[in-house]
């Protein structure tokens, strides 16, 4: 009962944060948006919503960048139980119900593993409120797949510990359970950083403790029999991924693109003081040594709060539990020295030593580790002020003070202009030093007031970071959208300014492709930069509205080759004839951009009106193919060759297609129109075909070795045409033609993760009835 009174406090505790955090969203009715939420997760989950509504299974998105997998996507999280809320929840409601449940999961786990370390009660709070109101926490809100895994985080190092303190089928089945839903959430990078974690910190029980010694075979066994069960529960989601990173350039990533994002030497400095975005806009001479990328970085503030340092500081103090705490900051410390990148220490030789880890972008991320090791440091921090003496508590506000110092001094070149006053956490450390001087003050009041500042400063800073837009501008479908073609399933072609670098100072004159021009005092910049780039449908978000794109960008990585050479290849034709025909070939109907230059081979319908300062033209592509067709002349060529004979302008995509292997066709006569659409699903699609010769049925859909063909009933290969679509072959007459999205990959892991379940459930029962 005690248990479940301390998890409603921590749960309460939360909500009441989040309350003060996104106040439009849980008391407005708001919806989040920021960045890649509106940009990518609000697509995806509605692509997953329409294979329900369908009847199909969420296996593909037809409607991304010529098709996509989807559940082989972990950033999808098509497996994971939480991103069902989209299914039952309004759309304003479904990420922020997401949101709470995650926060609140993250605290219980951080409150529980705070209070197995020593923190105690009043311990173990501080740390679950710190670590749920940290910078980095915070600032992966609109990265939900490393926030869900990030919540799941305290959960598994537990899980770790118990393992190894009490060894039994229970342990085993708490880490396998916890350990797969973060798989399940969908993070590869946080799933790797937390076992790494946990490894270290059984390894350092088991190796340091004699008597831990004479345990050491059951908690091995228990880990590796946890591990190796959450690895199978969670295979129906990782066995797809493998399967399509093997087939991409993932493996392949060039240091400057994994080593983006880092924290730079100076960026060190948003660790004491609440340098984000939201707070500060500095010059664009300082932004790179802040945030080592363009605007904007990958986590807007990883602030941890300096009096939560003060707290964290106290952990130190002589007493049975400064080991324990000085093991948690070296965590700590090689998390901040991993985040980094190519300015620390760490990257380097770890990428070189274990090339595993190449596949992973991005090092701070790592800072969501440097956030839990802080909280707990915190926890126990608390723990050890109980019994401080007045003595004590001074040389900590002496620290403090100096601390609060040194953090003006080194954030404060990059302090613009009315950005604000002096940081919340300053002024916080300073008032904590002067609460801490008076020797009267008993500890129990001392250290509640340093908690209290601790949170109030983490919440001030960051109450701004995470702006939401009224359900109305979320919902709303722009103009363009009614402008743009899409009888015949043809698709659109939405110009793409910042994926490439330079592109759009090459097209537009501006670093900022899609950041709005007007000024509105009373609105967030935030808000009318999302306003903008919805009037335009920048890339992705079309699929929101139900428009089906074409040559998206891989942002991800996960394309096969094929597909990322042919959109790389629309971009380097532009301003010559091939670059309308590749349009032609890929079925889309519209392209729309902010500029005209390159574009003269199609017909400009129309320009509306853009927040951005630029027209959004809607240009027509003249005579696009549909989206599945018959031909009659077949071509071999693959790679590079294949490009070529796409750019020959000898080639007619109406009557030949370029087959990477196959048949060879060489019919002069007039190609077959009849191509009938039966049915047409996210995972499954039939079409009936006439023709009085042999022929061969073009898809204007990316190619995928997962897709199963059918000839009348009969199995026949998939072929690959125009270097990334389908095509099938077939003999003269009539024919039904039926193709399923079912790759081995998927099926194997549902029945790997089926008898996992089944094995997990037996031992649950078995467990009960003894």
């Amino acid at each position: 009962m005690l248990k479940a009174a301390h998890a409603l406090v921590v749960a309460l505790a939360t909500t009441a944060f989040a309350v003060v955090l996104y106040p439009g969203a849980l008391l407005r009715g708001e919806a989040f948006f920021e960045r890649d939420l509106h940009l990518d997760w609000y697509s995806h989950a509605a692509a997953l919503v329409r294979c329900f509504e369908t009847g199909a299974w969420p296996l593909w998105a037809p409607g991304l960048g010529f098709g996509k997998p989807l559940l082989a996507d972990p950033s999808t999280q098509v497996l994971y139980p939480f991103s069902w809320l989209v299914l039952a929840l309004p759309w304003n409601l479904a990420y922020t119900g997401f949101v709470v449940i995650h926060l609140s999961i993250g605290a219980l786990g951080m409150a529980r593993l705070a209070r197995s370390i020593g923190a105690g009660r009043a311990g173990a709070w501080t740390a679950a409120a710190l670590w749920a109101l940290s910078g980095p926490i915070q600032s992966s809100l609109n990265l939900w797949h490393h926030f869900a895994g990030a919540a799941w985080m305290a959960w598994v190092l537990l899980a770790y510990q118990r393992a190894c303190l009490r060894p039994s089928l229970v342990s085993t089945g708490r880490l396998a359970g916890v350990a797969a839903l973060q798989a399940l959430a969908g993070s590869a990078d946080v799933v790797a950083m937390t076992h790494g974690v946990g490894l270290a910190m059984a390894a350092a029980r088991i190796l340091l403790r004699p008597r831990r010694r004479r345990m050491a075979l059951g908690a091995i066994s228990a880990i590796v029999a946890g591990l190796a069960l959450a690895g199978a529960l969670s295979c129906a989601q990782w066995w797809p991924a493998a399967d399509v990173v093997s087939r991409s350039a993932r493996s392949a990533l060039p240091e400057g693109v994994r080593g983006a994002w880092s924290v730079p030497p100076w960026g060190l400095a948003r660790l004491i003081a609440p340098l984000d975005p939201a707070r500060v806009r500095p010059a664009l001479e300082a932004w790179q040594q802040l945030y080592d990328q363009t605007p904007p970085p990958l986590l807007f503030s990883l602030y941890l709060g300096l009096p939560a340092l003060g707290l964290a500081l106290a952990a130190f103090r002589p007493g049975p539990r400064r080991t324990r705490a000085l093991a948690i900051a070296a965590i700590g410390a090689a998390a901040v020295a991993f985040a980094m990148g190519p300015y620390g220490p760490l990257y380097g030789p770890l990428t070189t030593l274990v090339p595993v880890l190449r596949v992973f972008r991005y090092p701070s991320k790592a800072m969501l580790v440097a956030s839990l090791t802080m909280a707990l440091l915190s926890g126990l921090g608390v723990r050890a002020l109980a019994s401080a003496n007045s003595s004590a508590r001074l040389v900590l506000a002496g620290i403090l003070l100096l601390g609060a110092l040194g953090a003006a001094l080194v954030a404060g070149p990059f302090w613009t202009p009315g950005a604000g006053v002096v940081s919340s956490g300053l002024a916080g450390a300073a008032a904590l030093c002067a609460a801490l001087a008076g020797r009267g003050l008993r500890p129990s009041l001392a250290t509640g007031a340093l908690v209290t500042l601790a949170a109030a400063d983490l919440l001030v800073a960051h109450r701004a970071l995470n702006p939401t837009v009224p359900k109305a501008l979320l919902l709303e479908v722009p103009a363009v959208a009614a402008l743009v073609r899409r009888d015949d399933l043809r698709r659109i072609q939405v110009y793409d300014y910042h994926t490439l670098p330079g592109t759009a100072w090459r097209r537009l004159g501006r670093t900022n492709p899609y950041a709005a021009a007007v000024e509105a005092p009373a609105i967030d910049r935030r808000v009318l930069d999302f306003a903008a780039q919805r009037q335009f449908l920048v890339p992705l978000t079309a699929g929101f509205f139900g428009i089906e794109t074409s040559f998206d960008f891989d942002v991800r990585r996960i394309f096969p080759s094929y597909q990322s050479d042919l959109t790389l290849y629309l971009r380097h034709a532009e301003g010559t004839p091939t670059f309308a025909r590749l349009l032609r070939l890929g079925a889309v109907a519209n392209l729309i951009s902010l500029h005209e230059e390159g574009l003269a081979d199609l017909t400009l319908e129309r320009s509306l009106p853009g927040l951005t300062g630029h027209a959004i033209r809607v240009f027509q592509v003249k005579d696009p193919r549909p989206r599945a067709w018959l031909v009659s002349r077949t071509r071999l060529a693959d790679g590079g060759d294949a490009l070529r004979a796409l750019a020959d302008p000898s080639f007619d995509p109406a009557s030949q297609a370029i087959l990477a292997s196959g048949p060879r066709l060489d019919a002069v006569a007039e190609p077959c129109p009849s191509v009938l659409w039966i049915e047409r699903r996210p995972d499954r699609e039939r079409l009936e075909t006439r023709c009085e010769r042999e022929s061969l049925l073009v898809l204007a859909d990316t190619f995928d070795p997962g897709w199963r063909v059918s000839v009348d009933g009969r199995a026949r290969a998939l072929l690959r045409a125009n270097l990334a679509f389908r095509a099938v072959a077939l003999p003269p007459g009539r024919h039904v033609v039926e193709m399923a999205y079912r790759p081995t990959a998927v099926v194997r892991g549902l029945a790997v993760s089926g008898i996992a379940l089944v094995v997990a459930l037996a031992l649950g029962v078995r467990r009960r009835s003894s």
